[in-house]
């Protein structure tokens, strides 16, 4: 998570360093900084996709959707490689890269993570329907707008990779930006890309907001270990690290302070308020960390380890700014990439987990005998998955003897199959909740 966080954070700075202070690196500087970025990226996306392949086979039953979409990750994933190296060898060996690529990059790395996103948002609808859960709910919407930002985010950077030229050369970044203007497609819309930049403002913040009021919710716990004063210091900080970069929209403060020295003023903006988001993101992937150190089941811990990393990823790499100005190297590409990487992440560890705390009771006892509020959320998902599996288990076997049935016997249908279930469920669960309290 710190790597990821380092990389991006810089990979989403420089342009803004340089335009700013009017200060930057030499071409071949920029170069070998952008082609270290991507062998981090190559070298951690490879590591974690390895990791996530090894909790899906320890899995007793693995689910077709966990197959496909590791498929789709991988081939994800080789493709972004093959973009990636194209773009390297065409700037080491013909001193220039193709915007094309770049195009079909954003397309597979919004696609692709929309579509992990979208199978996320639907599991969380699921288990909200089965449990009633503020948590649950607050997850979904907060996902579900993410999703939307996605979308958004797409449309945006399509929009400015829309150029007449397709072919990028050796140019200094202040120059880029400087002389820098929109792609064709904003007089399509109302309010141009600028509509489209609020909107994404919008939708980012609301998103954050509510995962924000879900992390402190499960995190509450500490507030009593802490003290107060420390945990609210803790839980706001991130929130107000976040907003202060929408100042902008009141009346810009800051710009009269780096136009008197914008040297100084610039490196210190940039350090301070450059990983807004990817603070907050550390903050939401806190709580499936801080919940893995309390379960003793490796593979239960290494799932949530995997979902805390897809939290942070998700929350910190979708961008809007870097990619659209497609400098040379192109800064915000690898940023880019992470991007169907932790949707995946996310998806992959937040399932493996209910599935294995739905099939196994001493988990689930090891739950109902702590407090800890990081395991309520995760003891809701795994009743309701558990639910769930009994309902298709149920099915099937009425399915499967159903020629062996008398004509007078009376039949259960579904919805009556649905509340026997889900009436014993809830009834343990409470039951269970109660008698440890």
């Amino acid at each position: 998570m710190l790597v990821f966080t380092a990389v991006v954070v810089l990979d989403s700075s420089i342009i803004d360093f340089s335009s700013y202070s009017g200060v930057e690196a030499s071409i071949s500087m920029n170069t070998m900084i952008f082609i270290i970025f991507s062998l981090i990226f190559v070298a951690s996306s490879t590591a974690l996709l390895v990791s996530a392949r090894k909790s899906i086979h320890a899995l007793k039953s693995r689910s077709p959707s966990l197959s496909y979409s590791h498929w789709i990750i991988s081939g994800t994933q080789i493709s972004t490689v093959i973009i990636i190296l194209t773009i390297i060898f065409q700037m080491l060996f013909l001193n220039q890269y193709n915007l094309d690529l770049l195009k079909i990059q954003t397309y597979l790395s919004h696609l692709s993570a929309l579509i992990f996103l979208s199978l996320l948002v639907f599991l969380f609808g699921r288990w909200f329907i089965s449990k009633k859960s503020n948590r649950i709910i607050l997850y979904t919407i907060s996902l579900s707008l993410a999703a939307l930002n996605l979308v958004v985010a797409l449309i945006y950077n399509e929009s400015y990779l829309f150029a007449p030229f397709s072919i990028i050369k050796p140019y200094s970044i202040d120059q880029y930006v400087g002389s820098f203007s929109g792609g064709t497609i904003n007089a399509s819309f109302a309010g141009g890309t600028e509509t489209l930049s609020t909107l994404y403002d919008v939708l980012s913040l609301s998103s954050f907001l509510l995962m924000w009021v879900a992390t402190a919710i499960l995190l509450n716990q500490y507030r009593y270990k802490m003290g107060r004063i420390k945990y609210f210091s803790l839980m706001s900080l991130p929130l107000v690290y976040y907003i202060f970069p929408f100042q902008n929209y009141f009346g810009d403060s800051i710009f009269s302070l780096l136009q008197s020295s914008p040297v100084f003023f610039s490196a210190l903006y940039i350090l301070i308020f450059s990983a807004s988001k990817q603070v907050g993101a550390l903050l939401f992937g806190l709580v499936f960390w801080t919940a893995s150190s309390l379960v003793h089941d490796e593979r239960i811990r290494k799932s949530l380890l995997i979902s805390s990393i897809g939290m942070v990823i998700l929350f910190g790499s979708v961008q809007i700014k870097s990619l659209q100005y497609h400098v040379y190297p192109p800064f915000g590409l690898v940023t880019e990439a992470f991007i169907p990487l932790g949707t995946y992440l996310l998806f992959v560890g937040i399932f493996i987990s209910a599935r294995h705390i739905s099939r196994e009771a001493e988990v689930r006892k090891e739950f109902y005998n702590s407090a800890s509020s990081q395991l309520t959320l995760l003891k809701t998902i795994g009743v309701s998955q558990m639910e769930k599996e009994l309902e298709s288990q149920v099915k099937f076997v009425e399915k499967r003897f159903k020629p062996l049935e008398t004509t007078e016997e009376p039949e259960l249908e579904d919805t009556d199959i649905k509340e026997i279930l889900h009436d014993v469920l809830t009834e343990l669960y409470y039951t269970r909740g109660k008698k440890h309290l």
